[in-house]
């Protein structure tokens, strides 16, 4: 009978095992690593292991989340897996269940993911999940001929030394979000093994793109400045094309929720065509004063929430 429990240390060899066997592509060392081994914490991981093999996986990305301007703990679910011989026998709800009672309920204010089809209603129906919103996408492709980089916009290969001050003044403008300050975002791009990204910004202007560079397509990971600056989001985006098409990119794709000014810029005056995909928000609450609906309108993410890419 497979024992239920947190984290030891050497369990990483197993787990990234298990996800090849589940995914059909590797899970790099290095990328495990990134994820899990933040702050000097334990991984917020729970597992089922049957005879030293790792057979189930539950676990998480700890984030500190702005609510309102109060900081709040929450905890972005990833890498759920259970190998194929062993599904249907209760584990994944036993490991989710373990999770949730030794870290959420002391201390989280929510679990949540960006799901699949398939994913989000497996967790509905053993987890309690509940469902904030579709996930949207905008997308856009790019004219053949690339066009000049616009003065007054820096490339650089690092979160600019200033930012905090300029997240400090952004934040304000959002209910629920993730936050991005350097230390954040530092770890989420510049520490990330085996991706490339860019970093453009305004200086002296609260304005910040990161740009994902992957073969003939751009992931707009972060594209983010004050709410109702047009002129400043233009020149933003200008210059993210610009370096995309210098890279041979043909498309930009991002995630954005359809409430935020953002979305709103970039599938109007950007250009950009926006659907609803596949994925979804999904979360299980912790604290009574929170609620579903009321994230499905303040909840802001990006695709740099999503730690696929």
């Amino acid at each position: 009978m497979p024992t239920i429990r947190s984290y030891q240390p050497g369990d990483e060899a197993g787990i990234v095992s298990l996800f090849a066997t589940v995914f059909q592509h590797e899970l790099p060392l290095t990328v495990w690593q990134w994820k899990y081994l933040r702050d000097g914490e334990s991984p917020p991981v729970y597992v089922a292991a049957e005879e030293g093999q790792i057979v189930c996986h539950y676990g998480a990305l700890c984030q500190r989340l702005s609510w309102e301007g109060k900081v709040v703990l929450g905890w972005d679910i990833v890498d759920v897996m259970c190998h194929p011989r062993h599904q249907g026998r209760g584990l994944f709800r036993r490991a989710a269940q373990a999770f949730i009672a030794q870290l959420c309920e002391r201390q989280g204010a929510l679990i949540y993911g960006f799901p699949g089809e398939r994913h989000r209603r497996l967790g509905e129906r053993l987890i309690g999940y509940e469902p904030v919103a579709a996930v949207y996408k905008v997308q856009k492709m790019l004219a053949p001929t690339s066009v000049p980089f616009p003065a007054g916009v820096v490339v650089l290969r690092t979160i600019p030394y200033e930012w905090d001050q300029h997240w400090h003044l952004l934040e304000r403008r959002f209910g629920f979000v993730a936050r991005r300050d350097r230390q954040m975002l530092s770890w989420r791009y510049e520490e990330r093994p085996g991706k490339r990204y860019r970093f453009l910004t305004i200086p002296g202007v609260p304005a910040l793109a990161v740009v994902g560079l992957e073969f003939e397509k751009a992931y707009l990971m972060e594209f983010v400045l004050e709410k109702g600056n047009t002129a400043a989001a233009q020149l933003l985006l200008l210059a993210v094309e610009s370096l995309c098409g210098a890279e041979g990119t043909e498309t930009i794709e991002g995630w954005f929720p359809r409430f935020a000014w953002e979305c709103g810029f970039l599938t109007g005056t950007g250009g950009f065509t926006g659907a609803a995909t596949d994925n979804y928000v999904e979360c299980r609450v912790f604290d009574s004063r929170l609620r579903a609906s009321w994230l499905a309108e303040h909840f802001y993410y990006s695709l740099g929430d999503y730690d696929v890419f």
